[in-house]
Protein backbone atom coordinates (compact mmCIF):
# COMPACT_ATOMS: atom_id res chain seq x y z
CA UNK A 1 0.00 0.00 0.00
CA UNK A 2 1.21 3.63 -0.94
CA UNK A 3 1.70 6.44 1.77
CA UNK A 4 -1.45 8.01 -0.25
CA UNK A 5 -3.52 5.57 0.42
CA UNK A 6 -5.86 4.73 3.48
CA UNK A 7 -6.21 1.95 5.13
CA UNK A 8 -9.36 -0.31 5.48
CA UNK A 9 -11.30 -1.20 8.76
CA UNK A 10 -9.54 -4.70 8.44
CA UNK A 11 -6.12 -3.32 9.21
CA UNK A 12 -4.69 -4.79 12.48
CA UNK A 13 -2.55 -2.15 14.03
CA UNK A 14 -0.90 -3.14 17.46
CA UNK A 15 -1.30 -1.04 20.83
CA UNK A 16 2.30 -0.86 21.27
CA UNK A 17 2.68 1.41 17.52
CA UNK A 18 -0.38 3.18 18.72
CA UNK A 19 1.21 3.82 21.95
CA UNK A 20 4.15 5.07 19.76
CA UNK A 21 2.83 7.74 17.27
CA UNK A 22 0.69 9.46 20.14
CA UNK A 23 4.29 9.89 22.28
CA UNK A 24 5.29 11.03 19.01
CA UNK A 25 7.67 8.95 17.94
CA UNK A 26 6.47 8.28 14.48
CA UNK A 27 3.44 9.18 12.01
CA UNK A 28 0.88 11.42 13.38
CA UNK A 29 -0.59 13.91 10.65
CA UNK A 30 -3.01 16.83 11.23
CA UNK A 31 -5.04 18.01 8.17
CA UNK A 32 -7.54 20.77 8.01
CA UNK A 33 -11.12 20.51 6.43
CA UNK A 34 -12.66 23.64 5.47
CA UNK A 35 -16.24 24.66 7.00
CA UNK A 36 -17.86 26.69 4.70
CA UNK A 37 -20.70 29.63 4.46
CA UNK A 38 -23.42 27.94 2.31
CA UNK A 39 -24.95 31.19 1.39
CA UNK A 40 -21.34 32.43 -0.41
CA UNK A 41 -19.37 29.87 -0.27
CA UNK A 42 -16.51 31.51 1.95
CA UNK A 43 -14.34 29.26 3.80
CA UNK A 44 -15.11 30.69 7.21
CA UNK A 45 -12.96 28.05 9.76
CA UNK A 46 -11.66 24.91 9.91
CA UNK A 47 -11.28 21.66 11.57
CA UNK A 48 -8.02 20.14 12.16
CA UNK A 49 -8.18 15.74 11.78
CA UNK A 50 -5.76 13.71 12.82
CA UNK A 51 -4.12 10.98 10.81
CA UNK A 52 -1.67 8.13 10.99
CA UNK A 53 0.81 7.86 8.32
CA UNK A 54 1.74 4.33 9.32
CA UNK A 55 5.00 2.38 7.98
CA UNK A 56 3.54 0.16 6.55
CA UNK A 57 -0.35 0.41 5.99
CA UNK A 58 -0.30 4.11 4.86
CA UNK A 59 -2.41 6.93 5.99
CA UNK A 60 -4.49 5.10 8.93
CA UNK A 61 -8.04 6.96 9.78
CA UNK A 62 -8.96 8.08 13.27
CA UNK A 63 -11.61 5.28 13.24
CA UNK A 64 -8.95 2.72 13.49
CA UNK A 65 -6.60 4.18 16.32
CA UNK A 66 -9.28 6.50 18.59
CA UNK A 67 -11.00 3.86 20.08
CA UNK A 68 -7.65 1.93 21.52
CA UNK A 69 -6.30 5.57 22.08
CA UNK A 70 -9.17 6.25 24.81
CA UNK A 71 -9.00 2.35 26.19
CA UNK A 72 -5.47 3.04 26.43
CA UNK A 73 -5.76 6.37 28.49
CA UNK A 74 -3.96 8.09 25.77
CA UNK A 75 -6.81 10.59 24.47
CA UNK A 76 -5.49 13.73 26.96
CA UNK A 77 -1.65 13.06 25.31
CA UNK A 78 -3.30 12.88 21.56
CA UNK A 79 -5.37 16.20 22.40
CA UNK A 80 -2.24 17.80 23.43
CA UNK A 81 -0.21 16.88 20.85
CA UNK A 82 -2.95 17.84 18.04
CA UNK A 83 -3.12 21.49 20.27
CA UNK A 84 0.40 22.02 19.62
CA UNK A 85 0.12 21.48 15.84
CA UNK A 86 -2.96 23.65 15.57
CA UNK A 87 -1.49 26.63 17.81
CA UNK A 88 1.72 26.41 15.66
CA UNK A 89 -0.31 26.59 12.19
CA UNK A 90 -2.24 29.74 13.17
CA UNK A 91 0.90 31.11 14.20
CA UNK A 92 1.90 30.46 10.32
CA UNK A 93 -1.22 31.88 9.37
CA UNK A 94 -1.10 34.91 10.49
CA UNK A 95 2.21 35.18 9.51
CA UNK A 96 0.93 34.70 6.28
CA UNK A 97 -1.71 37.39 6.63
CA UNK A 98 -5.29 34.92 6.90
CA UNK A 99 -6.77 34.00 10.00
CA UNK A 100 -9.80 31.90 10.24
CA UNK A 101 -10.65 29.53 13.06
CA UNK A 102 -9.64 26.28 13.81
CA UNK A 103 -11.50 23.57 15.98
CA UNK A 104 -9.91 20.51 17.85
CA UNK A 105 -11.84 17.70 18.76
CA UNK A 106 -11.78 16.25 21.74
CA UNK A 107 -14.64 13.50 24.07
CA UNK A 108 -15.54 14.99 27.16
CA UNK A 109 -13.14 12.81 28.98
CA UNK A 110 -10.24 14.78 28.05
CA UNK A 111 -12.16 17.97 28.37
CA UNK A 112 -13.29 17.10 31.91
CA UNK A 113 -9.85 16.88 32.86
CA UNK A 114 -8.84 20.73 33.88
CA UNK A 115 -5.16 19.78 32.80
CA UNK A 116 -6.24 19.50 29.48
CA UNK A 117 -8.05 22.49 29.30
CA UNK A 118 -5.23 24.18 31.53
CA UNK A 119 -2.81 23.09 28.93
CA UNK A 120 -4.30 24.40 25.75
CA UNK A 121 -5.04 27.68 27.35
CA UNK A 122 -1.60 27.64 28.05
CA UNK A 123 -0.31 27.48 24.71
CA UNK A 124 -2.78 29.78 23.41
CA UNK A 125 -1.71 32.69 25.72
CA UNK A 126 1.98 31.58 25.33
CA UNK A 127 1.33 32.30 21.63
CA UNK A 128 -0.68 35.39 21.99
CA UNK A 129 -3.06 34.20 19.78
CA UNK A 130 -6.76 35.52 20.27
CA UNK A 131 -8.48 32.55 21.79
CA UNK A 132 -11.58 33.04 19.29
CA UNK A 133 -9.09 31.03 16.65
CA UNK A 134 -9.66 28.16 18.57
CA UNK A 135 -12.72 25.68 18.72
CA UNK A 136 -12.93 23.01 20.69
CA UNK A 137 -15.47 20.25 19.66
CA UNK A 138 -17.09 17.95 22.23
CA UNK A 139 -17.45 14.61 20.06
CA UNK A 140 -20.06 12.03 20.86
CA UNK A 141 -18.10 8.58 21.14
CA UNK A 142 -18.07 8.33 24.45
CA UNK A 143 -20.98 8.74 26.67
CA UNK A 144 -20.93 11.65 29.31
CA UNK A 145 -20.25 11.06 33.19
CA UNK A 146 -19.84 13.82 35.25
CA UNK A 147 -21.95 16.65 33.62
CA UNK A 148 -21.09 19.13 35.98
CA UNK A 149 -17.39 18.52 35.72
CA UNK A 150 -17.33 19.31 31.90
CA UNK A 151 -19.31 22.17 31.89
CA UNK A 152 -16.88 23.51 34.16
CA UNK A 153 -14.03 23.14 31.82
CA UNK A 154 -16.33 24.35 28.87
CA UNK A 155 -17.50 27.61 30.96
CA UNK A 156 -13.55 28.27 31.45
CA UNK A 157 -12.75 27.78 27.61
CA UNK A 158 -15.73 30.32 27.10
CA UNK A 159 -14.53 32.37 29.58
CA UNK A 160 -11.40 32.39 27.77
CA UNK A 161 -12.62 33.30 24.75
CA UNK A 162 -12.62 29.90 22.85
CA UNK A 163 -15.37 28.51 21.25
CA UNK A 164 -17.31 25.16 21.63
CA UNK A 165 -18.74 23.14 19.53
CA UNK A 166 -21.17 20.12 19.65
CA UNK A 167 -20.00 17.14 17.04
CA UNK A 168 -22.67 14.73 15.23
CA UNK A 169 -25.53 16.47 16.87
CA UNK A 170 -28.58 13.93 16.43
CA UNK A 171 -26.70 10.15 16.46
CA UNK A 172 -24.71 10.50 19.84
CA UNK A 173 -25.31 10.89 23.30
CA UNK A 174 -26.35 14.16 23.34
CA UNK A 175 -29.76 14.69 24.93
CA UNK A 176 -31.82 17.94 25.82
CA UNK A 177 -30.57 18.12 29.05
CA UNK A 178 -26.91 17.92 27.74
CA UNK A 179 -27.98 21.35 25.11
CA UNK A 180 -29.28 22.97 28.12
CA UNK A 181 -26.31 22.40 30.32
CA UNK A 182 -22.76 23.27 28.59
CA UNK A 183 -21.80 26.10 26.81
CA UNK A 184 -22.24 26.28 22.92
CA UNK A 185 -21.37 28.73 20.22
CA UNK A 186 -21.99 25.36 17.41
CA UNK A 187 -23.98 22.57 16.79
CA UNK A 188 -22.77 19.98 13.64
CA UNK A 189 -25.71 17.75 12.02
CA UNK A 190 -24.89 14.37 11.28
CA UNK A 191 -23.96 13.74 8.19
CA UNK A 192 -26.59 10.63 8.32
CA UNK A 193 -29.54 12.99 7.96
CA UNK A 194 -27.62 15.20 5.30
CA UNK A 195 -27.38 11.82 3.50
CA UNK A 196 -30.57 11.09 3.43
CA UNK A 197 -32.65 14.54 3.85
CA UNK A 198 -33.35 14.42 -0.33
CA UNK A 199 -34.96 11.28 -0.36
CA UNK A 200 -36.90 11.13 3.26
CA UNK A 201 -39.20 13.75 4.39
CA UNK A 202 -38.08 12.33 7.92
CA UNK A 203 -34.72 12.84 7.39
CA UNK A 204 -34.90 16.53 6.07
CA UNK A 205 -37.49 17.48 8.75
CA UNK A 206 -35.37 15.88 11.73
CA UNK A 207 -32.56 18.06 10.20
CA UNK A 208 -35.11 20.96 9.51
CA UNK A 209 -36.10 21.16 13.59
CA UNK A 210 -32.75 20.84 14.48
CA UNK A 211 -31.04 23.68 12.69
CA UNK A 212 -34.69 25.54 13.81
CA UNK A 213 -33.91 24.56 17.32
CA UNK A 214 -29.91 25.82 17.45
CA UNK A 215 -30.71 29.13 15.84
CA UNK A 216 -33.17 29.93 18.41
CA UNK A 217 -31.05 29.04 21.13
CA UNK A 218 -27.66 31.36 18.98
CA UNK A 219 -26.18 28.81 17.57
CA UNK A 220 -24.30 28.70 14.02
CA UNK A 221 -25.55 25.29 12.44
CA UNK A 222 -23.00 23.60 10.57
CA UNK A 223 -23.87 20.17 8.06
CA UNK A 224 -21.67 17.40 7.90
CA UNK A 225 -21.22 15.24 5.39
CA UNK A 226 -21.91 17.25 2.44
CA UNK A 227 -20.87 15.31 -0.47
CA UNK A 228 -23.12 16.42 -2.97
CA UNK A 229 -22.98 19.76 -4.22
CA UNK A 230 -26.78 19.59 -5.09
CA UNK A 231 -27.30 19.35 -1.44
CA UNK A 232 -26.71 23.09 -0.79
CA UNK A 233 -29.72 24.46 -1.53
CA UNK A 234 -31.71 22.34 0.38
CA UNK A 235 -29.61 22.63 3.57
CA UNK A 236 -30.05 26.21 3.11
CA UNK A 237 -33.84 25.92 3.36
CA UNK A 238 -33.70 23.39 5.93
CA UNK A 239 -31.53 26.48 7.77
CA UNK A 240 -28.04 25.07 7.71
CA UNK A 241 -25.84 28.31 7.36
CA UNK A 242 -22.84 26.91 6.91
CA UNK A 243 -21.51 23.39 5.81
CA UNK A 244 -18.59 21.04 5.81
CA UNK A 245 -18.21 17.71 4.08
CA UNK A 246 -15.72 16.00 0.66
CA UNK A 247 -17.66 18.42 -1.66
CA UNK A 248 -17.05 21.57 -0.24
CA UNK A 249 -13.44 20.36 0.66
CA UNK A 250 -11.56 17.67 1.53
CA UNK A 251 -9.19 17.23 4.69
CA UNK A 252 -6.02 18.89 3.52
CA UNK A 253 -2.07 20.29 4.15
CA UNK A 254 -2.30 23.63 5.60
CA UNK A 255 -0.34 25.17 2.42
CA UNK A 256 -3.84 23.91 0.18
CA UNK A 257 -5.55 25.86 2.63
CA UNK A 258 -3.84 28.45 2.82
CA UNK A 259 -4.17 28.80 -1.10
CA UNK A 260 -7.86 28.61 -0.91
CA UNK A 261 -7.48 31.56 1.57
CA UNK A 262 -5.40 33.95 0.16
CA UNK A 263 -7.20 33.67 -2.69
CA UNK A 264 -10.55 34.40 -0.82
CA UNK A 265 -8.29 37.51 1.30
CA UNK A 266 -7.71 38.91 -2.01
CA UNK A 267 -11.20 39.29 -3.72
CA UNK A 268 -10.92 35.94 -5.96
CA UNK A 269 -13.74 33.35 -6.05
CA UNK A 270 -14.22 31.88 -3.06
CA UNK A 271 -13.47 28.36 -5.03
CA UNK A 272 -11.13 30.41 -7.45
CA UNK A 273 -7.97 27.51 -6.01
CA UNK A 274 -7.59 24.88 -8.26
CA UNK A 275 -9.63 22.04 -7.40
CA UNK A 276 -11.99 19.70 -9.19
CA UNK A 277 -15.36 20.37 -7.78
CA UNK A 278 -15.00 23.77 -7.94
CA UNK A 279 -16.75 24.55 -10.67
CA UNK A 280 -20.03 22.27 -10.27
CA UNK A 281 -20.21 24.14 -6.58
CA UNK A 282 -19.83 27.55 -7.80
CA UNK A 283 -23.02 26.67 -10.30
CA UNK A 284 -24.56 25.98 -6.33
CA UNK A 285 -24.05 29.68 -5.65
CA UNK A 286 -25.98 31.02 -8.46
CA UNK A 287 -28.50 32.34 -5.99
CA UNK A 288 -25.91 34.34 -4.15
CA UNK A 289 -27.87 37.28 -2.03
CA UNK A 290 -31.10 35.67 -2.36
CA UNK A 291 -32.83 34.17 0.55
CA UNK A 292 -32.48 30.32 1.13
CA UNK A 293 -35.57 28.15 -0.65
CA UNK A 294 -38.74 27.91 1.37
CA UNK A 295 -39.60 24.55 -0.34
CA UNK A 296 -38.50 21.23 0.40
CA UNK A 297 -36.51 18.93 -1.56
CA UNK A 298 -38.25 17.05 -4.39
CA UNK A 299 -38.78 13.35 -4.75
CA UNK A 300 -38.64 12.50 -0.72
CA UNK A 301 -40.17 9.31 0.49
CA UNK A 302 -41.42 9.09 4.09
CA UNK A 303 -39.04 6.06 4.94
Amino acid sequence: MTPHHEASASSVVSDEEIAAMISGKDGLRVLLQPQVDLMTGRIVSAEALARWQHPRLGVVMPAEFIPAVNRMGLDKMLFERVCVRVIDTLLTMRRMGVAVPIAINAPATTLSDQRSVDFLLDRIYAAELPASLVRVELTEDQPIKELEVLRASLLKLEDAGCEVSLDDFGSGHASLKLLSAIPLSEVKIDQYFVARMRRSAVAFEVLRTAAELATRLGWRVVAEGVENVADIPALRAAGCRYGQGFALGRPMPLDELMLRLRTQRDGGEPLAAPATYASSWLDAFGGVGKEPDSVQPAHISTQ
